[in-house]
């Protein structure tokens, strides 16, 4: 049942409050009227309206008083979690004897299937860290709710500071990956090989100094845990050197990383309370929204540009791949099953987003990092020009672009 507009919440101590939003247009703005309360790990500051579109918990250690405006469909309130705790805890146990022995810290990977809060699990403990000025690393391989970038993504981000509560993280010092679908399924070898790629990246920016090194990683994974799914969360452990793993919730996925694994500490907590099962019309809703704020920012603060281009001056290329096994022994050869094919410029591209890369040659895109995205909102075939959404000014930096199965369009979002 849908609540009123206005409400006032009285939280006791040790407690968790959790709101499940009804407008997702519009949102809930949440203010801390009295006592101390953290969102992600982050302490809310008192008097400050803080505006939120999706699903989210308050917790308090010693009790607080909120105030909030907006739609919500329900409200309850649980015992704090301290898993979440206790696993940051556990980790900062390991990143002081890295510090003291100085070598590499944990490098945590976070499993386990939808909807129980792996990534809600990865920002708070990486938030935590970062409040005790360590600089951690973030890889986020769930490329269907991207936290790092827009859906479609996979990569790398320095976490040196905590995040926004609203917004998150600063994204200024990420490396991303353009996989460009919203499950792995869609190309299970490309999800592979760039897995190995950032596994390749990894050492490199871990000793890129001595904090981040004992610091460690945390890897958000995606919920698929069956079939190709599991091959991921094993290629992700191997290729990323992962020590730690945690499961969330799932038994039987605990059991058998175990088995797989068993030179991996692997550690199961149940599914973090309040956690909301999603339908597919909510994650499609909240794609929308993550491609939306990538142009315009939270609450439309940013004007973004529209360009014109003409079909000359850029090459768009789609990695295609079969179906197949491939030994994860060889998920460095992966390429060798994997097309890098030429795409025609038509009418079909409206709506598509296109990611810009970094790499001066074609044979090298699938696995070269991107620099941004454009949208495509026009196709003028008699002027073979395309219009696009462009987040900064041309010309465009790039002239090879890749495309997936991620589409926006603006007009339903603005």
């Amino acid at each position: 049942m849908e609540k009123e507009d206005s409400q006032i919440y009285h939280i006791d101590a040790n407690k968790e409050a959790r709101f499940i939003i009804q407008d997702s247009l519009n949102g809930v703005n949440i203010e801390l009227i009295d006592g101390t309360g953290e969102i992600f790990g982050i302490d809310m500051l008192k008097n400050k309206v803080y505006n939120f579109r999706t699903s989210f918990a308050v917790t308090t250690r010693h009790g607080c008083s909120l105030k909030l405006k907006g739609r919500i469909s329900r409200s309850y309130t649980t015992n704090q979690n301290n898993d979440i705790y206790n696993l940051h805890l556990e980790f900062e146990k390991y990143r002081k004897q890295a510090e003291n022995k100085g070598t590499k810290g944990p490098i945590a990977l976070i499993a386990g299937p939808t909807d129980v809060g792996k990534s809600t699990l990865s920002r708070t403990l990486l938030n935590y860290a970062a409040c005790l000025g360590r600089q951690p690393l973030y890889v986020d391989l769930d490329v269907g709710q991207s936290s790092i970038s827009i859906p479609g993504t996979v990569g790398t981000l320095l976490i040196d500071g905590p995040g926004d509560i609203v917004k998150g993280f600063n994204d200024d010092k990420s490396s991303i990956y353009y996989f460009g679908y919203k499950s792995p399924g869609m190309n299970l070898l490309l999800y592979f090989l760039l897995i190995n790629k950032l596994g390749e990246t990894l050492p490199s920016r871990l000793e890129s100094s001595q904090n981040t090194m004992c610091s460690g990683v945390i890897i958000d994974t995606c919920g698929w845990v069956t079939g190709g799914g599991y091959k991921s969360i094993i290629v992700a452990s191997r290729s990323l050197q992962v020590n730690l793993l945690v499961v969330i919730h799932d038994k039987w996925l605990y059991s058998n990383l175990k088995q797989d694994l068993p030179n991996v500490h692997v550690k199961f907590i149940p599914k973090l309370r309040g956690v909301v099962e999603r339908n597919k019309f909510t994650r499609s809703d909240r794609r929308s929204y993550l491609i939306q704020e990538y142009f315009y920012g939270s609450q439309f603060s940013i004007k973004p540009y529209t360009l014109t281009v003409k079909f000359s001056d850029i090459q768009i290329f789609r990695i295609s791949s079969p179906t197949c096994n491939v030994s994860f022994d060889n998920i460095s050869d992966a390429d060798k099953y994997i097309s890098i094919l030429p795409v025609t410029i038509s009418a079909e591209l409206l709506h598509y987003i296109l990611a810009l890369s970094y790499a001066d040659t074609p044979e090298v895109v699938m696995t070269t990092s991107v620099l941004g995205f454009i949208c495509v909102t026009a196709v003028d075939m008699e002027k073979e020009i395309l219009t696009v959404l462009s987040p900064q000014p041309s010309p465009l930096p790039k002239t090879f672009l890749l495309i997936g199965d991620i589409t926006y369009n603006e007009r339903k979002n603005s």
